[in-house]
């Protein structure tokens, strides 16, 4: 045994000094040239970018807690109902009623970002002063993109937990297995938004004048990643915040709301952005990264479903509609909007139903009505059929394969009249959510029967409100709208519509 093993490595220098290598040990340590590990990545151009991959493959699987947890859930616009119109109990209850305490938190570990942001830091860390891309267009690019999104990571953290720690370097990475070291405290709320702030101002450095949508060179689906116009939506986002809400330590900046306005201005003229000519063609499976879209989770078939529709929809075997219920017409039930084994857990509220004109195409587009009575006169409840994804001809099965929007054009334009709403301009209010309305209406648009005519401040943000209430179902928008919308100019500590009758989805 150890003549052989004598003999083999004997064989083994004798092959490595034949191949000009150094010693025995530099010959076994040789890998693949396609095997990535730790001592041989960050080394390559391809590999930053499949590492981008990775990331927006990682945030991705968010997309049911950022929309709807975090985005949504608390906002007053769902049944708070135990039970939902098709015989299924409904989740998060205690989420839907207010009802959070230390044992009711909703969302553990602010919310476990850590690890998009420590996937961040890693990339920042090794990008910064690599010298192995193409072209610094191409690595700024990149820097831009991952920039742009820990400030994402770190806004959805501030606006439901105001400060959080604030981990910025990758340190075990670097050698730090120090866990008292690790361990940081949550820094002051002004600390995170200084860092927010400090981030979008990098990535917008880093992207500098481009102005396309062309992850890698390529416009191939591009929006499925991050982007310069979305960092500029969200950092129109973080200044409206931070010019009408105060968080901890961190008081309103008046002065923001210029600022929000320019990044929005930016949004809407720079980019190519239009809003599609019919509200249901947003969402279509064939018409995915349309010229409405900014930034969205890509849902796909052969890859991955939306994680959301499935859950707003009736049971097909097990439900109480089919057969019981009455549709629109007065037939009865027969609507094939899920698949087998769906369940309703989450129903939004009549209300918000109600808050539709019939001649609203977003109604119809948005949500399927079931009835008590023939006569359509008793409303039972709702499913959301806006983004249902499509039946498959492969299977002849409905599949939840409809891109998830995080950011489209709508936002930017609705966050306008907001801005223009505090700065008491009645002309750009009107002009802004008639821009929104127009496009729900079509063909029945009339600006005397259907347009919005500008009143009082509170008037105008609560119209704004409900417009974005019909506009971005299951687009994690109203909790934030209604945590930040107010009944005064002035902005105060409990002047925040969600403190106020005036934000309620049935008012009005």
């Amino acid at each position: 045994m150890k003549k052989n093993k004598l003999y083999m490595l004997a064989s083994a220098a004798v092959v490595a000094a034949g191949m000009g290598l150094t010693s025995c040990s530099d010959w076994l340590d040789l890998a693949p040239i396609d095997y990535y590990g730790a001592g041989n990545f960050w080394q390559s151009e391809d590999q930053a970018i499949g590492n981008i991959h990775a990331q927006m493959s990682k945030l991705r699987e968010f997309n049911f807690q950022i929309n709807i947890t975090y985005g949504e859930i608390r906002g007053g616009a769902y049944t708070t109902q135990t039970g939902g119109s098709d015989g299924a109990s409904l989740n998060a209850q205690y989420l839907r009623d207010q009802n959070l305490s230390q044992t009711n938190y909703g969302v553990a570990n602010f919310g476990n970002y850590w690890g998009l942001i420590a996937a961040a830091n890693f990339f920042i860390h090794n990008v910064e002063n690599a010298e192995y891309f193409t072209s610094e267009d191409t690595k700024n690019y990149c820097l831009g993109m991952v920039y742009g999104m820990r400030a994402y990571y770190y806004f959805l953290m501030y606006r439901a937990y105001g400060g959080v720690p604030l981990r910025l370097t990758p340190d075990v990475e670097n050698g730090n297995y120090d866990t008292s070291t690790l361990y940081k405290a949550r820094a002051t709320a002004s600390e995170t938004l200084a860092q927010i702030k400090a981030d979008i101002d990098k990535s917008l450095q880093c992207f500098g004048s481009q102005t396309s949508f062309n992850f890698n060179g390529s416009s191939k689906n591009a929006k499925y990643y991050w982007s310069k116009a979305a960092t500029e939506m969200l950092a129109g986002e973080v200044y409206l915040w931070s010019a009408k809400v105060a968080t901890g330590d961190q008081a309103i900046i008046p002065g923001d709301l210029a600022k929000a306005k320019s990044y929005f201005q930016n949004v809407v003229n720079n980019y190519g952005l239009s809003l599609q000519p019919n509200f249901a063609d947003v969402f279509s499976t064939s018409n995915e990264q349309n010229a409405e879209i900014v930034f969205a989770f890509d849902a796909d078939e052969t890859e991955v479903a939306n994680s959301i529709p499935s859950s707003y929809v009736y049971g097909i075997i097990t439900g109480y509609t089919p057969g019981s219920a009455f549709e629109s017409d007065g037939t009865l039930w027969d609507n094939p909007l899920t698949v087998p084994g769906a369940v309703q857990r989450y129903q939004f509220a009549n209300a918000l139903w109600y808050q539709y004109d019939a001649e609203d195409t977003r109604r119809d587009a948005t949500f399927i009505a079931s009835w008590h009575d023939k006569e359509a006169t008793q409303l039972r409840g709702t499913f959301v059929r806006k983004n249902l994804g499509s039946i498959l001809a492969t299977t002849g099965y409905r599949c939840y394969n409809g891109d998830q929007p995080i950011y489209r054009l709508p936002l930017a334009i609705l966050s306008l009249a907001e801005i223009a709403n505090m700065e008491g301009d009645q002309a750009n209010v009107e002009k802004y959510v008639n821009q929104i309305r127009q496009r729900a209406y079509g063909a029945d648009w009339s600006q005397d029967a259907y347009g919005y005519k500008a009143g009082s401040f509170v008037e105008n943000e609560v119209a704004i409100l409900h417009e974005k209430d019909k506009e971005f179902v299951q687009e994690g928008q109203r909790w934030y709208d209604v945590r930040r919308m107010s009944i005064s100019s002035a902005c105060g500590e409990t002047d925040h519509l969600v403190f106020h009758n005036e934000g309620s989805v049935a008012y009005g």
